[in-house]
């Protein structure tokens, strides 16, 4: 085993000659380590900024401009919910709501420059103290196309 710069033991990259295959639920509970570090991460990043992790990632995922329901969907919340979310974001100054580009007579949230500058801040502190950014560009890859097979 190894140890990453934050001191958690990582498991090898590859199994031992010899070891047994990993299984679907050894896999399982490796990601789930993996992304309770990745959040523990996102929360500690986005207290920096004053938010929480979930705000954070709503600001992140209104630069992709949603429609509210695909918002919600994305973050597991109801749309009441994510319009909770997107007033606590904009009294904080980093969302607009502006007229929708298809009906005039609907509000979009959108990220402000500010709102833009700290997803920007955010992103390049989880890219540098990620535990994903030990891996190689082809790691990356294959995990990317792994998880996203996944997620659908």
């Amino acid at each position: 085993m190894t140890s990453d710069p934050a001191g958690a033991a990582a498991a090898p990259a590859v199994p031992s000659p010899g070891a047994p295959e990993p299984t679907a639920r050894d896999t399982g509970e490796v990601l789930l380590r993996v992304a309770q570090r990745l959040d523990a991460l996102l929360t500690t990043l986005a207290a920096e900024h004053g938010l929480t992790a979930l705000q954070a990632r709503t600001l992140r995922a209104l630069r992709d401009a949603p429609s509210q329901s695909a918002l919600a969907r994305q973050l597991g919340r109801t749309a009441s919910g994510v319009s909770v979310l997107t007033r606590e974001l904009e009294a904080k100054g980093l969302v607009a709501r502006v007229p929708s580009r298809s009906d005039r007579r609907v509000r979009v949230a959108r990220p402000t420059a500010e709102g833009r500058r700290v997803v920007d801040a955010i992103g390049t502190g989880l890219a540098e103290r990620s535990p994903l950014s030990h891996l190689s560009p082809a790691d990356v890859r294959a995990l990317h196309a792994a998880l996203a097979r996944l997620d659908t």
